[in-house]
Order: structure tokens, then C-alpha cells, then sequence
């Protein structure tokens, strides 16, 4: 069944679009409808589990479309301005001229605010609005100048190096509280041992690793917007894997370290059941006697999160953060 923002769009959209960007809608079955032969549709997503819902090769885990133009471009809003801003940049600049953009959305999850970005980037804009949510029909570009489509040094971390990040990563301007405290708690040198970034983001923790002697690093995220910026913040470390996964995926190995900073939202909500989720991974991913070191909001219940999965657990409590080294 579709979801509210999913039957808005398939309402609106018509039969117009030959060329046809579906850009991280996220939905197997809104693709499949909009995947009819009188189209030709190109995916993209920026979720692994997005693309795994669609069949093998109907979709591409990437953090922009290929570079050409289209016709038509779909495109799903969601509460971050900044990647809605670049993706609203790159629509402008690859829309044919008689073509059209829709951006959807729930009025609750930040749709509203695409409003002033789509009309700076398009001389026609209309908004539709149905089942609690809105659609914005945009028409006419102006190509400005596009966005940054590969990853530039957004930050520097003393003692680390540049971080590079995108728009739509977590922190991508600036160190977040949560890792800046993890860091400040971590050994200084890992001296050989095998270390596994968890939900990488920019790969600052793998940074870490690879700056500080750990003798393999391996970073993990779901994201290929992540994937990217880990990849230019840890290139020149030859000690390095980056590989797509999400935090219920097996991982081949056991390490001797894993280093996490997880999700604490998802939505509006405390992404709680992904917390889960990673600590489990963890739990299955180290050798006897491995360290998990993960940082955590003060409020979510540490002693629950990790179980009887380990043990000799230490909790320091740093401002708003709990920062938790357990042993396996």
C-alpha cells in the first residue's frame, strides 16, 4: 500500500516524463508503478535498504544521478535542508528546460521549508496539497551553480587530519558532541589491532584508527553519501577497507575494536530499535575479549542497550553523552 506522500505523487504525476529521475523515493512499489514502458526510469538511493527492496540492478546506491539530463525528476523531502538544497541544485541544473521537478513530502517532516530554495531555482513553482502532505510542481530552471558533487574538507580534527563530507551526512560541517567526546576517551595508539568503524558517516573514527597505529580498519555505513566522504577523509591510509552495510548485516571476521556513534534519531523520534540493532552487530562482530567503544545520548539506558552481551563495562558520563567501553 502506498504511503500518504507516495499516492500524492502517483495522483499528480500523469503520463508526462519519458526520461524519468526517481531520486530516493524509497519505495519498491511506487517504482515498480512508475517503471511502466513508456517511460524510461533511472533510480537512485542513497539507502542501502532501499535499493535491497528493489529487484537486482533496477536501482543505483549513489549520492547523485548520473550526469545527463531528464525530463521529469521526482524527488521525496525530508527534514534536511542542506541535502534537499544541493539535490534542489542539481535538478535545476539538469532538468531539460520543458520538464518538470516534484518534490513530496509530509507537512510534518520539513516539506514546507523547500518552498524559498525552489523558488530561487525555478521561474514556476505550484504546491499541491492532499493527505497531510504537500507537492511542489516546479517548472521553468535556472541553472545556478551546481552543487559539489564529490566530497570537499569540511573540518579539521586536531591530532587527525581534514574530515571531508557532503551535504545529507550526519555532522558534515563540523565535529558533532557525540564523537568529539567518544575521541576524547579513546586510547592513544591501537598498535596492530583490527578495527571496525561502525556507521562510519565521514569516517572520523576510522580516522582514529588509521592515524593511531590499528593494524586493519575496516568502515561500514548504509549511507553512499557516508561511503563517499569516508572515503576522501581516509584516503592514503593503505590499511583501510570502506564497504556498504547495514547494522543488521553479518561481517566477516572479529575484530579486535569497534568504534560506534549510532543513530540517536530517526524521524522524531529516538531511533531506539536501530540502537539495538548496532549493538548486536557489535556484539557479533567482536572477538572474545574485544572492546566496544560507543558513545550514547545521556538519557537512552546503557545498562539495557548492552545486555549480557558484555561485560567489565565502564560508563562516563560527558555533558549531555555517555561515552561506554564493554568488553566482549
Amino acid at each position: 500500500m502506498l504511503t500518504p506522500p507516495e499516492k500524492l505523487l502517483v495522483e499528480e504525476l500523469g503520463g508526462s516524463g519519458v526520461g524519468t529521475l526517481a531520486w530516493d523515493l524509497g519505495s519498491a512499489e511506487l517504482t515498480a508503478d512508475l517503471g511502466r514502458p513508456s517511460r524510461e526510469l533511472v533510480v537512485v538511493e542513497d539507502a542501502l535498504a532501499a535499493v535491497r527492496d528493489l529487484p537486482p540492478g533496477s536501482a543505483l546506491h549513489a549520492c547523485f544521478p548520473p550526469d545527463r539530463p531528464f525530463d521529469l525528476i521526482l524527488l521525496r523531502g525530508d527534514r534536511d535542508r542542506e541535502r534537499g538544497r544541493a539535490r534542489i541544485a542539481w535538478s535545476a541544473n539538469h532538468l531539460d528546460r520543458a520538464g518538470e521537478l516534484l518534490v513530496v513530502g509530509e507537512k510534518g517532516a520539513g516539506i514546507a521549508g523547500y518552498g524559498r530554495h525552489l523558488e530561487e531555482s525555478f521561474g514556476r513553482v505550484e504546491a499541491v496539497s492532499r493527505y497531510h502532505c504537500r507537492l511542489w510542481r516546479c517548472a521553468e530552471p535556472r541553472a545556478d551553480e551546481p552543487p559539489d558533487t564529490e566530497p570537499r574538507p569540511a573540518y579539521e580534527v586536531p591530532g587527525l587530519g581534514a574530515v571531508y563530507s557532503l551535504p545529507g551526512v550526519f555532522a558534515w560541517r563540523a565535529l558533532d558532541g557525540g564523537t568529539e567526546r567518544l575521541l576524547d576517551e579513546l586510547p592513544e595508539r591501537w598498535e596492530g589491532r583490527r578495527v571496525l568503524d561502525l556507521g562510519c558517516g565521514t569516517g572520523v573514527l576510522a580516522l582514529h584508527g588509521a592515524v593511531n597505529g590499528a593494524g586493519r580498519i575496516t568502515a561500514v555505513d548504509s549511507s553512499a553519501l557516508a561511503l563517499a566522504s569516508a572515503k576522501a577523509t581516509l584516503t592514503g591510509f593503505d590499511n583501510v577497507e570502506i564497504r556498504a552495510a547495514e547494522a543488521g548485516d553479518a561481517l566477516d571476521g572479529l575484530y579486535d575494536v569497534i568504534l560506534c556513534n549510532p543513530p540517536f534519531h530517526h524521524g522524531s523520534g529516538h531511533a531506539f530499535s536501530l540502537i539495538v540493532k548496532f549493538v548486536e552487530a557489535a556484539a557479533n562482530a567482536l572477538r572474545d575479549g574485544g572492546e566496544l567503544w560507543m558513545v550514547l545520548r545521556r538519557e537512552l539506558p546503557a545498562e539495557k542497550l548492552l545486555g549480557d552481551r558484555f561485560r567489565d563495562r565502564t560508563l562516563a558520563l560527558r555533558g549531555g553523552y555517555l561515552v561506554c567501553r564493554a568488553e566482549r
